[in-house]
């Protein structure tokens, strides 16, 4: 499987970078307790947050992106609802794995079963109004220069909306495949670092895991 970006995105988006971490054989599960505990401490590290969560500079970069659209980065949302007493959502942990290092890393990242991606994958550009399923099942028109995904079987993911159903991980997902999602300017090893806490994470359930980790740019 190959992973290119296009001469449009490169374009207008010209400092993008994406990292892909590849793990294989983990048939997923529904939940496990030490990654339970991550989240219990990552919720509290989050609750002592002092400040405002959208001058991290993380987050002000996406900001900057998804205010073009007049939307907030939904990482800041999610740390806030925390900050105010909430927690984290319960998945699986295939998924869990990622959304604890999403949050601790303040870095857009989406799953996807490797196993239902057709062909090799592209990112580019929306042209305006393309059309796919979200994980929730809806469909969703895209804007114009949003940052999207595909297979050759059509969009797999866009950066304002997030992935679509076709790809999602479920408890029958055993090879997965994390993207991370910089639509800027960002250090690699900020991105590596971000893909091995993913890993790290995921060592935490099924011990010593196949994985496979770069940056795409």
């Amino acid at each position: 499987m190959q992973i290119a970006l296009t001469p449009d995105l490169k374009k207008v988006y010209p400092e993008t970078l994406f990292g892909s971490l590849i793990v294989r054989n983990i048939p997923n599960k529904k939940i496990n307790d030490a990654l339970e505990d991550r989240k219990r401490n990552l919720e509290r590290q989050i609750k002592e947050i002092q400040g405002e969560v959208n001058s991290n500079s993380m987050i002000q970069k996406y900001n900057s992106y998804f205010k073009r659209w007049n939307k907030t980065y939904p990482i800041e949302y999610q740390i806030n609802t925390i900050r105010k007493g909430g927690t984290f959502p319960q998945v699986t942990v295939l998924v869990d794995s990622m959304f604890i290092a999403e949050l601790n890393n303040r870095i857009l990242t989406s799953g996807h079963d490797l196993d239902e991606i057709q062909g090799d994958l592209t990112f580019d550009i929306s042209r305006g109004g393309e059309r796919y399923l979200k994980l929730n099942g809806q469909e969703q028109k895209l804007k114009k220069n949003d940052v999207v995904l595909r297979d050759n079987e059509g969009l797999l993911a866009c950066i304002l909306y997030g992935p679509a159903r076709r790809t999602s991980i479920t408890l029958k997902t055993k090879n997965a495949l994390y993207f991370a999602w910089c639509p800027y300017e960002t250090d690699d090893r900020l991105i590596a670092a971000h893909l091995n806490e993913i890993r790290e994470n995921l060592e935490t359930v099924f011990g010593s895991v196949s994985s496979k980790s770069e940056l795409n740019r």
